[in-house]
This record gives C-alpha cells, structure tokens and sequence, in this order.
C-alpha cells in the first residue's frame, strides 16, 4: 500500500474499461487476421484470381494500419492506465510474470518484423519477383507469432480470475496454467477468427469485380460463423472452470453486471445471424449497413465478455491475493488491527481526531472505495446507494463488507476509521444531494 492513488473525475475502472475493450478487439482481430490473410492468398493463387490478390494487399494494408499502429497505441494505454489506477496490481503481475512479458514482447516485434515484410513484399508476390511459397511463409510465420502473443497474455490474464495451485506454491508455471488456461484459449483463439471474418467482410465489399466480390464476401462471412462452435464450447468450458465464488458472482448480477450478463447471450446469436445474412444477395447499400452493424455487434459481444469477466472478479483483482482496492488479503488483519493510516506511508497522519475526522474519510475513500465507486460518477455511484442512510447505517455498511456482502471487499481499518468513512460518505453525499 506504498502507492498513492490516482483520483480521477471519472471512475479509473471505467477507463480501464473502455480503452482495453477497444484493444481487446483489435488485438484479437490481429491474431485471427494472420491466419485469415494466408488462407485468402492461398486461395487466390489456387484459384489464379489476380482480384482476389490485389483486395488481400489492400486489407493487409488495412490490417497494418489498424492492428500494428491503432492497436499498438492502444495497448500502451492500457499499461499507463492500469499502472496508474491500479499500481499494486500491475507491479505484482510485473513481478511475477517478468519472463512471461519479455517473452510476449519478442513474439510481438516478431509480428510487427514479419507483418511488414509481409505487406510490403505483397506486390512482388503478385508480379512474379518473389515465390509464392516464401511469401505465404512470411503470412504464416506472422501469424505464428500473433497466436504466441495470445498464448502468453491468456496465461497472465487468466492468472487475476484463476491462479490456482500459484496461492499455495508460487510457482510462475501454477500461476501462467491455471485452471482457465485452455478453455480461455480455446474462446478467445475462436473469436480472433470469428472478427477476421467481421473486418474481411467490410473490405471486401469494396472489390469492384462483382462476382469476385459475392465470392470473397460469402467466404469471410464463413469466418464469422464456423468459430461459433469453438467460441460456445470454450465458454461454456470457461465458466465451468472459474471457482463457485465468481461463478456465484456472475450469476447474481449485481448492479454492474446485469445488463452485460444480459446481453451477451442477445448479442452472440444477433452476430452469428449477421453473419449468415451475408450469405443472402442484397444490394451493395444494404450489405455495407449490414456490415457495420454486424461490426457494432462484434465489439458489443467483446465487451460484455470482457466486462463480465473482469467485474466477475470481485472482490478481487487477483483472486484469492489482492483485492480490487490493491490491498493484500495477508494484510487486512494487520491493517484492522493497527490501521490503514499507521501502514501507509503517504497517509499524512497517523491516528484521527475530531479536527481531521473528513480529511482521514477523504483518504479511506480513495484508498479503500475509489477503485470502484465513483462519487457522483457513472460508474457504481455511491450517491444514490448511500443516500438517507445516515452515518450509522453506513457504519453497519462497512462492517458487513467481506462477511454480508462477498463480492466487496472488507473494510480495513480500526472502528475510528470507519467511522471516519462513513462520516466523510455521509458528508459528500448530502452535500451534493443538496446542490
């Protein structure tokens, strides 16, 4: 708990929220487009179909622009925001996973080494200058990388939901096999073809030859629907492999889940009949609407997925070690014992009077709630959950945290402490009731 915390207007989850949905899709889109882009080549030079060729170099420079720039910048900002929000966290899986990152980055400059030989050499594949063979070498050795890439985030991601055996024994390998390891891989390799398909079909919509175009259509739209058995049965996998807490968790739909929990069975049979639309002739109008919702309804399944999956957690960010407000499960006895403000360095007062009763609530409130409520914010706004319960109430609130209520985490402090929360709680809310 030696990180000061970062206080935003807007809640830090939401943020981590939105930028990592945006890279989450791109990314997996790029490691489904590898594959895709071979396979296409391949079935242009089988077929001799020079149109098929040139759409296959104008979406790998679309594939460039998007995953390897868009998705690059975006992936840095998932490291600086979720450095900032959540520090403790981040050092932890730092830390621990230091050789599995290193080992991600290599398989990621391999993809951008051979992503851009791949594009670059396209028109010499076409006009005769390079062989076909060492061509479509270069495609599979990308996407080669790009599964690796996938391969070592799921380890580490999958790490916060189920580190498994790592609890006991604090192996690097108990924590990267965890007991989601291959069911999340098994999903989300599934969904990387399935959104291969998704992109594919907006860009080949534009190939001017018409029949090349119904043809190249129709196959992308096979990428969208043929994943669906892998993506049902890897999530089906998934959920039957998370502990009975998170399964409980999911299921009860708290305030923050429900809609996502919800959609996310709409959405997933919405994007595989969009898909199956496309096998039906309609006007190049119609398909380009068609396309773009059925794009929509894509990034709508990732992030119900991703949503549910990361709230899922609560109330931990690394299940089993680390709460979501980045204090230690093997701290919270101390911590209740002596007190939040005599085991933070950045406190700025050791013990609470009647004089700095708000200062110290301000303070527990960023350490301890800030993670994931917000104060007259969007995002599990305390506000209205608070409001006409009065101090006492709020005390019995805290109290209950980790006992009546599983999925927050216990308040950690002395009782001064907590009353200080509540008072402060109490304060901001009538305070802004009032405006």
């Amino acid at each position: 708990m030696q990180y000061p915390v970062w206080q935003l207007p807007v809640n830090g989850g939401l943020l981590i929220a939105l930028i990592s949905v945006i890279h989450v899709f791109v990314a997996q889109f790029a490691v489904g487009g590898g594959f895709f882009l071979v396979m296409a080549e391949r079935k242009g030079h089988a077929e001799g179909n020079n149109e098929i060729l040139q759409w296959v170099k104008r979406h790998s420079r679309f594939f460039v622009l998007l995953s390897m720039v868009f998705g690059g910048v975006t992936g840095v900002g998932i490291w600086l925001i979720i450095s900032l929000v959540s520090p403790a966290a981040t050092s932890q899986l730092v830390h621990l996973f230091v050789y599995g990152w290193a080992t991600e980055w290599v398989f990621f400059l391999g993809e951008i080494a051979a992503l851009l030989v791949y594009y670059y050499t396209f028109q010499r594949c076409i006009s005769g200058r390079m062989s076909k063979k060492d061509h479509m070498a270069t495609g599979w050795l990308y996407a080669l990388f790009a599964f690796l890439s996938l391969f070592m985030i799921n380890g580490i991601i999958g790490f916060m939901l189920t580190p498994g055996d790592w609890l006991r024994t604090g192996n690097f390998w108990d924590g990267f096999f965890n007991p989601t390891f291959w069911p999340a891989l098994v999903f989300r390799f599934a969904l990387c073809l399935l959104l291969s398909g998704l992109f594919a079909m907006i860009t080949a919509l534009r190939i001017p030859h018409p029949e090349t175009r119904e043809a190249m259509v129709r196959w992308s739209a096979k990428w969208v629907c043929l994943p669906f058995i892998g993506l049902l049965l890897g999530a089906a996998w998934y959920f039957a492999a998370l502990p009975p807490a998170q399964q409980a968790m999911i299921l009860r739909r708290t305030d923050d889940i429900r809609p996502f929990a919800l959609a996310w069975p709409v959405v997933t049979p919405l994007l595989f009949l969009g898909g199956l639309a496309f096998f039906v002739k309609a006007s190049g109008r119609a398909r380009a609407v068609l396309a773009g919702v059925v794009l929509l309804l894509g990034l709508a399944q990732v992030g119900a997925f991703e949503w549910v999956r990361e709230t899922g957690r609560r109330p931990w960010v690394i299940h089993g070690y680390m709460y979501s407000n980045g204090i230690r499960a093997a701290d919270v006895e101390r911590m209740q014992r002596d007190g939040a403000l005599s085991l933070t360095a950045w406190a700025g007062t050791r013990q609470v009077t009647d004089d700095n009763r708000l200062d110290v609530g301000r303070f527990l409130w960023a350490q301890q709630c800030s993670s994931c409520h917000g104060m007259g914010n969007p995002m599990l706004d305390m506000v209205p959950r608070a409001a006409r319960r009065g101090v006492a109430g709020l005390e019995a609130q805290l109290a209950g945290q980790g006992k009546l209520l599983p999925y927050m985490p216990p308040f950690c402090g002395t009782p001064a402490e907590r009353n200080a929360l509540a008072v402060y709680i109490a304060h901001e809310v009538e305070r802004r009731l009032a405006r």
